[in-house]
């Protein structure tokens, strides 16, 4: 009985056993399953931190090449424009220049006059082309400062190339003078991205700050003229000057890991987008084939628990899946391909390294395994003790060392290393970068730098550069040479200086010593003495040189030009005398009491006043009385600040007949012996006036009704759309169409239906705002412009009152007619986003609006 009952007891426990074998095994297989998954997880996250680590260093990289880069371009741009403000030829400037870029680099130089159009290129030969409506033109119409503008890529008018436009404005005597244009070559920014893009699979992009592309690399004519979406992080108001995010690119749907850099001095972003499939394709496809291995295995586990007489198969297998696992784990550390490290923190010996270390360091396994540490950063070994212990707790992770290679080289490297815990012990795990091709790049921005250095000693323009304590600190060969002086002579300032009146200067009232003390001058004459006696005329400007973004401290850069030959030119004008008697323009001349002091025969010819009657008095002897006193104030304060008006004005003959006149009036500033003067030269331009606004007036209004025609309506609405753009508002269309207008036509005839439709059109003008348009394109159809609209049901509001305002009554002589209409509304930008496609959205809505029963509006 015993012998029975210890096999009954043991076949008692059997289910007992399995069934603890089975919860053990399930708790085992899930337990195993959650570290291979958080193992999975971390390095997923670690191989990202790498790649946006890299992306980092990659767009701080390429923003400082950029900004030395767009910082040379404008340098060459402002000394073209300094030479053609100053009259001089700048052609030979131009082939300068052209020579010190890389061939193709340089599109195009080239000068907008003030009018907008073209007044000179470097292509060649170029028919009359009108360049005012670009945005690298507009931006400096109004704006009186001196400012740096990057346009977006644009196709030449001129050149037919793709360019960005680097532009600065032109100034003479304080007045706007057209814009100096430096076009650059997209693809001369994209060449140096090359190495970066692999194929196409990583991208550096260069954005404007409202997103426009400059340049993508690759796809750089896919992107021209275009956006990035407007979500990217990097455009918010409050976004920091670098950062990054993950995204789905719009171009090619590749993921990629981001990294942006603001410029500090540029308004452009530089961004760098770097494949995470490359690092992250192949450690997924481990992860999936270890979970379908892991969910195989539990199921065996599982299965195999049931049957006790398997436990020690299973327990083997188990071990085998153990073993499996940490030769996967290995595997991750033996096949990655950047260079890995253990390292025992205690005597600093390599205990393990993978082969992509010994590759890289070109030792066999034994003999780097052999080595420690200072064997290769070239450090004492107390100072190799010292670094390991800041790693080892954590004080930091990041290191820079010059390694040491089995071939003797030395390559810089960065070295990111942190504890990890091996068979109880904590050593220490490092991942290895090798920079040395970036510490060479930045060695090349540091040689351009010197290029920078060498265009300020050759430029033709002398340059100083002065410290707040009068001391010159910096100067160029043609300085020394315009001064007549040599580096001991300027340092000493052993020139005599004079003002424009010819009165020798203190040193002190030397335009250097005004710039020292923070004054400022601007476009200031001086006379400089040589040693041997010869006089030289310079013109001298000189603005404070900011140091770190502040001029606190900070000195200043005066400029000064040698003008010597224009003064004595001046001699010169006096032949201009004579044009002033034979003119066809009318002359007048005031003195600073605004008196009359002389006019040439045309004036008498245009006015009917002889000289001598208009001698001594005020120009209003000629007023017509139109202008109010609103008008003359506005011109008088245009001249006292910009030194110039012109206009055209309404004037009256001795005959007491109206004429209308284009005046242009200078203010001729005082000099020594002279007060000040105004100088005015007007035509008679009534004939031509009476001419132009008739022509207008015909090809923009309807000729029945008054309202604006077609064409007037879309110039009007595609100038809403743009405001629109700009202001983030919204625009509206409403088409009205009169219902049963043509029963009226043909029950009272023509005329009373040309009556009825001018009735109509004045309904319409009442019932809309001052900046509203409305228009007739024919027969009985009307379109209505909204613009500038912000609150969203207003164009719904002004179809109800037009509605009702042509459902009251007409009256047609001594006949009563009743008629209604139907409105569609289409807005921009939700129904389109050109005059053709919302007129044709407004249209669809208002036959909607006839098929739901006339006198009735409906949106789209």
């Amino acid at each position: 009985m015993l012998k029975l009952r210890l096999p009954r007891r043991q076949a008692r426990r059997l289910p007992v056993l399995a069934w603890l074998t089975l919860v053990l095994a399930s708790g085992a297989v899930g337990v195993y399953w959650w570290r291979v998954d958080v193992f999975y997880q971390q390095l997923e996250r670690d191989t990202l931190a790498q790649i946006n680590l890299r992306a980092t260093e990659l767009a701080s990289a390429v923003a400082a090449h950029t900004e030395t880069t767009i910082r040379s371009v404008d340098l060459a741009l402002r000394h073209l424009r300094d030479e053609y403000a100053a009259g001089r030829d700048i052609d030979a400037t131009v082939r300068t220049i052209r020579e010190s870029f890389p061939p193709d680099a340089i599109v195009q130089v080239a000068v907008i006059a003030p009018d907008g159009y073209l007044r000179k290129t470097s292509i060649g030969r170029f028919e009359r082309t009108y360049l005012g409506d670009r945005e690298h033109f507009r931006a400096h119409l109004d704006s009186p400062d001196d400012n740096l503008f990057i346009s977006r890529p644009v196709l030449g008018r001129a050149s037919g190339m793709w360019s960005i436009q680097f532009t600065r404005p032109i100034r003479h005597n304080g007045e706007f003078a057209g814009v100096m244009v430096l076009s650059i070559a997209p693809q001369y920014f994209a060449d140096s991205h090359q190495q970066i893009e692999q194929g196409g699979r990583n991208v550096v992009s260069l954005f404007r700050s409202d997103g426009s592309y400059l340049v993508r690399t690759p796809k750089l004519l896919e992107a021209m003229g275009k956006r990035v979406p407007a979500d990217r992080p990097f455009l918010r108001a409050d976004a920091p000057l670098q950062g990054g995010f993950r995204v789905y690119a719009a171009f090619d749907t590749i993921a990629r890991t981001y990294a942006w850099h603001r410029l500090a001095n540029y308004p452009v972003v530089v961004n760098v987008g770097l494949d995470e499939d490359v690092q992250l394709g192949r450690l997924r496809t481990d992860i999936e084939r270890s979970h379908l291995r892991t969910a195989i295995g539990g199921a065996i586990v599982l299965l195999l628990a049931g049957v006790v007489s398997q436990l020690l198969r299973r327990a083997a297998r188990q071990q085998e899946a153990l073993v499996a696992s940490e030769q996967r784990h290995r595997s991750f550390f033996e096949k990655n391909v950047s260079v890995k490290l253990v390292i025992d923190p205690e005597n600093g010996r390599i205990v393990d390294a993978n082969p992509a270390a010994l590759r890289y360091y070109g030792y066999p396994r034994e003999t780097l395994l052999g080595l420690r540490m200072h064997d290769l950063n070239g450090l004492s070994p107390e100072q190799d003790r010292l670094e390991m212990h800041k790693a080892l707790h954590e004080e930091r992770m990041f290191f820079t060392f010059r390694h040491r290679l089995a071939n003797g080289s030395e390559r810089d490297v960065e070295v990111y290393s942190g504890p990890v815990e091996v068979a109880g012990r904590s050593m220490l795990y490092s991942i290895v970068h090798d920079v040395t091709t970036r510490r060479e790049l930045e060695l090349r921005l540091a040689e351009s730098e010197e290029l920078h250095r060498n265009l300020f000693m050759t430029v033709a323009d002398g340059i100083t550069v002065m410290s707040r304590e009068g001391i010159v600190a910096a100067w160029n060969e043609a300085a020394l040479s315009i001064l007549g002086v040599d580096a001991d002579g300027i340092r000493g300032r052993a020139y005599q200086m004079y003002d424009a009146s010819g009165t020798q200067l203190a040193l002190s009232d030397y335009p250097s010593s005004l710039a020292a003390r923070g004054e400022f001058v601007d476009h200031q004459l001086y006379s400089v003495q040589h040693l041997d006696g010869r006089h030289v005329w310079i013109t001298v400007s000189s603005r404070p040189l900011r140091v770190g973004g502040t001029s606190e401290g900070a000195a200043a850069v005066l400029s000064f030009s040698d003008i010597t030959q224009l003064v004595e030119a001046e001699e010169s004008l006096r032949v201009a005398e004579s044009v002033f008697e034979v003119a066809s323009e009318g002359i007048i001349v005031t003195d600073a009491k605004n008196r009359i002091i002389a006019v040439n025969p045309a004036f008498s010819v245009l006015t009917g006043y002889p000289a001598g009657e208009v001698l001594g008095k005020r120009p209003s002897v000629l007023a017509s009385g139109i202008h109010d006193g609103a008008f003359y104030s506005s011109m008088w304060q245009r001249l006292e600040h910009d030194g110039r008006w012109e206009g055209e004005i309404s004037n009256r003959r001795k005959d007491g007949r109206l004429y209308i006149s284009w005046l242009r009036i200078n203010v001729v500033p005082e000099r020594l012996g002279h007060g000040k003067r105004y100088v005015g030269l007007f035509s008679d331009i009534t004939d031509r006036k009476r001419e132009a606004d008739a022509v207008w007036r015909q090809a923009n209004f309807d000729a029945l009704t008054g309202l604006a025609n077609r064409k007037l309506l879309e110039d009007r609405l595609q100038q809403a759309i743009a405001r629109a753009h700009r202001s983030q508002t919204a625009v509206a269309v409403l088409f009205i169409d009169l219902d049963r207008f043509k029963p009226i036509n043909d029950t009272y005839g023509h005329a009373a239906g040309d009556e009825l439709l001018r009735q109509v059109a004045r309904r319409l003008e009442n019932s809309l705002r001052d900046e509203d348009t409305v228009a007739r394109l024919g027969g009985d159809e009307f379109v209505a412009v909204l613009p500038d609209l912000r609150i969203e049901d207003f164009p719904s509001r002004v179809a109800e009152k037009i509605v009702s305002v042509l459902n009251e009554p007409h009256r047609l002589g001594t006949d009563i007619v009743d008629v209604s209409c139907s409105v569609g509304i289409s807005l921009f930008p939700k129904d389109g986003d050109t005059p053709g496609k919302l007129i044709a959205a407004a249209d669809a809505a208002m036959y909607g609006a006839k098929q739901a029963g006339r006198g009735t509006w409906q949106r789209v």
